[in-house]
């Protein structure tokens, strides 16, 4: 296994190319504020559609190893995420099944158009889950809550346009406002986001426009160079917005 490199650093984004498996061990236990995730789980996902097509996303097959990997990740995540702070994970709640979590609440995003799929089929897909919990990490005895910021009794469907067309750069692209919806529901400025599957740092971008800070880590290095370009960008806006 080949051993992480940091692609990317600054004040507000560290961006790792390598396994998540490898990076999340180095950073201490209940040290991050908040995880925003969307691993490749089981969805053998394969552009047709586009003029070029994307090739199947790495860790993206409906086995035993596949999804061994994405639950050891999760773990990892658990493990580095403050007590009582909010994991939001893409894809289905059993991805969190075994997890030291609080029951599962799902989410609907809900994409505002049909989606790829079954085209012969009568009705076409135009939403996503996202499974909400909060971290129970230590061992039963140990005192005092985190002060989670949250906004509470929000309404448990989001409503947010897919990137569409040339401005599709990942097959499974979030729109940076949806990730921003979760991220200001569940931190506060200047706390610290994690995504171990990053793709092409969406939620990076989210996070430094929303005024917190990143740890991006992506296997794949096809998306590196777009994350990185990304994450620049949105810095360059945020000091933008500090120096006016």
């Amino acid at each position: 296994m080949t051993a992480p490199t940091l692609a990317y650093e600054s004040d507000l984004a560290t961006i790792w190319l390598g396994d998540a498996r490898d990076v999340l061990p180095t950073i201490p236990k209940e040290s991050v504020d908040l995880i925003v995730t969307d691993p490749p789980y089981s969805v053998e996902w394969q552009s047709r559609r586009r003029a070029e097509s994307f090739e199947q996303l790495l860790g993206d097959g409906d086995n035993d190893d596949d999804r061994a990997v994405i639950s050891a990740v999760l773990t990892q995540c658990v493990r580095i995420v403050g007590q009582n702070r909010h994991l939001y994970v893409f894809g289905p709640a059993e991805a969190l099944a075994g997890q030291k979590v609080s029951e599962v609440v799902e989410l609907v995003w809900d994409k505002g158009m049909l989606g790829s799929g079954d085209m012969t089929a009568a009705w076409g897909p135009q939403h996503e889950r996202v499974s909400f919990c909060t971290s129970k990490f230590r061992h039963a005895g140990e005192t005092g809550k985190a002060n989670v910021p949250t906004r509470l009794r929000k309404g448990s469907v989001l409503s947010f346009t897919r990137p569409t067309g040339r401005k599709v750069r990942h097959p499974s692209e979030k729109p940076w406002p949806l990730l921003a919806e979760l991220i200001e529901s569940s931190s506060r400025r200047g706390d610290l986001v994690v995504d171990p599957f990053a793709g092409v740092g969406s939620t990076g971008v989210a996070a430094i426009l929303t005024g917190r800070r990143a740890v991006l880590v992506e296997k794949d290095p096809r998306w590196l160079p777009i994350a990185v370009e990304r994450i620049k960008a949105a810095e360059a806006i945020a000091l933008q917005g500090v120096a006016a």
